[in-house]
């Protein structure tokens, strides 16, 4: 079996040209079935936080993605096995679910705005399914959804599907309501024994990225030079 190479958007390139397809096959995984009948109870903690108006529901990370800055926010938990402990801490029954599947990398809710888009882009990584839990969808296509290589699927309450970050994809909420989800990075089976290699390059990565909406010129260096950087700054994260 040839082996799958490891893609970061930041050290190889910004277009993923690799095999995987745009959604995963997910159907056998046990993982599904545990945070799809656990839903409501997630729903609920998230419910929660925001009729309480939580200050640590924050905009996205890169604010240039959608259609406005606070268009899109999220409640961190965990980002590529940092995790934000005073979150976690809010959400007990969540992260209970959580520690019960092997390999999750990272984990935040999601919060789409009314009339918001997220611009095309290409995500982190090829390492992991990328998974959504949905908690809150206020309608289904064509005014609402995610497309990925071309493919489009809506959300659907209580439901959990896998895509592929690396490739292109786009998001639109095109109705009055908010839309709410649980995101989950969970290691794809071949990558597992790298994980603490793979966390810090990809923290790595990120860190990098907030330098790019304030020094434009980095995303134009060269590869060899961004995998440098990459590799360099990986060595200093945790």
């Amino acid at each position: 079996m040839e082996k799958i190479k490891k893609w970061y958007s930041f050290a190889e390139s910004e277009v993923f040209t690799g095999s995987e397809p745009p959604f995963f096959d997910i159907s056998q995984k046990p993982w599904k079935k545990l945070l799809e009948e656990n839903y409501a109870v997630i729903s609920t903690e998230l419910m929660r936080l925001i009729n309480k108006k939580e200050p640590n529901i924050i905009p996205y990370l890169n604010q240039t993605l959608a259609s406005t800055p606070t268009s899109w926010t999220i409640f961190p938990l965990r980002m590529w096995n940092r995790p934000y402990e005073e979150n976690c801490n809010k959400v007990p029954f969540t992260m209970q679910m959580l520690s019960k599947i092997n390999g999750v990398t990272s984990c935040s809710f999601s919060i789409l705005k009314p009339q918001t888009k997220i611009k095309p882009h290409f995500g982190d990584s090829n390492v992991m399914y990328r998974c959504h839990l949905t908690l809150k969808s206020p309608g289904m296509l064509p005014e609402i959804g995610l497309r990925v290589n071309g493919k489009e699927i809506s959300w659907e309450n209580g439901k959990l599907f896998a895509f592929c970050d690396a490739h292109k994809h786009e998001v639109w909420n095109n109705t009055k309501e908010e839309r709410w989800v649980l995101i989950i990075d969970i290691l794809r089976e071949e990558f597992l024994s790298e994980e603490k290699q793979i966390c810090k390059e990809v923290n790595a990565t990120l860190w990098w990225q907030l330098k790019f909406q304030r020094f434009y010129f980095i995303k134009h260096l060269p590869k060899f030079s961004r995998r440098w950087l990459m590799k360099a700054t990986a060595v200093f994260m945790k």
